[in-house]
């Protein structure tokens, strides 16, 4: 191998170093991000144990801590396996620096070796008398001159390969110490994971004597559930309704306005629009086919409803917190916030109306053209029908309901419902 492809080589020894750190980095923010929401999730708990204890709220946070902290230990386990990786890695890297490193250092003996052996034979003199020619004598002596540049181009390559070789090392030796602290921190998480999971144990015998309590409050409030979603789905389709007839009222107008433009018969010219645009009418305006397409196109990336909090009811079929072989059924998610908090808007739109449910408290309705979002669980309500809300906007303040304040959010595309886990951002 000719020295400067050894130490071309070297930058790419170093290449996946750079990639390892990159996903280091992601499985950290990510790590970070359920700290904080371990923080948020114990400071809830901790304000709940203020008001009652052993209530269902308290289980609800319990079980939502133990569903994080186990992520943040595979999230630890992963770190550790990525590290042991880049350590492999290394230490493979290391020992082909070594031996390329080596060669390169052999290499340089020899021409120092021979440099010595030949060096009379190298004086300008000597070709010059020994040369047939000036030409030739002129032509030897470049390249003396061209192979003592080569030696201590060389040397500056050796001294560069023996750099990245320490660099590599030194990474190497980091990563060990960055491992053993993982170790040491899942091993922590795990400590406390054991700790949570003795004081859920806890907290769901002090609430074994309420099993008729529990099973009463879960047929009321799926009782009011029903109501809820039937009262949401009508207003929905009214809208959807509603909403048609304007963005046809407008397409009319839109033709009207062209057809005096053109000279044309208004009739003649309202039947052929009738006719161009049925097949992509989306019932829609324009303004709210661009919100609907804005919201959707932010999947994912939608702001929560409150500034702080976490989710302790899932969307879908999920099991009771307390009670076994018992099962829920969740049109939304539900978030356990601080009492007194502002509820916010997701998304710019307007709000279609303005709900209340005995379960549910207040709630509002807001359309972002095809898409729907309600929000219920509320004390007080900032906004009315009609009106255009932005993103972030406060519309009402969160209810407080003895130990704990839990607001509900349902995502209707149309009078579908959809998981509004997936569209928040995480």
């Amino acid at each position: 191998m000719k020295w400067y492809t050894k130490i071309l080589s070297l930058p790419l020894l170093l290449l996946p170093l750079t990639l390892s750190a990159q996903d280091k980095l992601s499985l950290q923010k990510k790590y970070d991000q359920l700290q904080s929401e371990i923080k948020d999730a114990q400071d809830l708990l901790s304000q709940t144990r203020e008001k009652k204890n052993n209530s269902l709220s308290q289980v609800k946070l319990l079980n939502r801590k133990i569903n994080v902290r186990e992520e943040m230990i595979r999230n630890l386990s992963m770190q550790v396996q990525q590290t042991a990786i880049q350590i492999r890695e290394s230490s493979e890297k290391i020992t082909a620096m070594e031996a390329n490193l080596e060669s390169m250092r052999e290499d340089y003996a020899r021409m120092v070796y021979y440099a010595y052996v030949n060096d009379k034979e190298y004086e300008p003199i000597h070709f010059l008398f020994a040369s047939g020619s000036i030409n030739d004598a002129y032509t030897e002596i470049e390249y003396v001159r061209e192979y003592t540049t080569y030696r201590k181009q060389q040397a500056s390559a050796i001294k560069a390969a023996q750099a990245a070789l320490e660099l590599r090392i030194a990474e190497l030796e980091k990563d060990k110490v960055t491992k053993q602290n993982l170790l040491t921190e899942e091993q922590d998480q795990r400590n406390t994971l054991s700790k949570e999971k003795e004081e859920q144990d806890v907290t769901l015998q002090g609430l074994q004597g309420e099993e008729k309590k529990i099973l009463a409050q879960i047929d009321q409030k799926k009782k009011d559930a029903n109501a809820l979603n039937k009262q949401i789905q009508a207003i929905i389709a009214e809208e959807i309704r509603k909403e048609k007839e304007r963005a046809e009222a407008e397409a009319r107008k839109a033709a009207e306005k062209a057809a005096k433009e053109s000279g044309t018969s208004t009739t003649s010219t309202v039947k052929e629009e009738k006719k161009t645009t049925a097949p992509v009418n989306t019932g829609l305006t324009p303004e709210m086919a661009l919100i609907g397409q804005n919201f959707a196109s932010n999947k994912g990336r939608l702001p929560w409803p409150v500034e702080r909090g976490t989710i302790t009811g899932k969307f879908g079929t999920q099991p009771h917190a307390v009670l076994k072989n018992v099962t829920v059924e969740n049109n939304g998610i539900d978030i356990t916030t601080t009492a007194g908090a502002a509820v916010r808007c997701l998304f710019d739109g307007e709000v279609v109306n303005i709900i209340f449910n005995p379960s549910f408290q207040k709630g509002v309705i807001i359309k972002h053209g095809e898409y729907y979002t309600v929000y219920t669980g509320l004390t007080s309500v900032s906004v009315k029908a009609g009106d255009k809300v932005s993103t972030k906007q406060t519309i009402g303040t969160a209810y407080t309901d003895d130990d704990r304040t839990e607001v509900h959010l349902e995502i209707w595309k149309n009078t579908t419902l959809l998981d509004p886990a997936a569209w928040i951002s995480k």
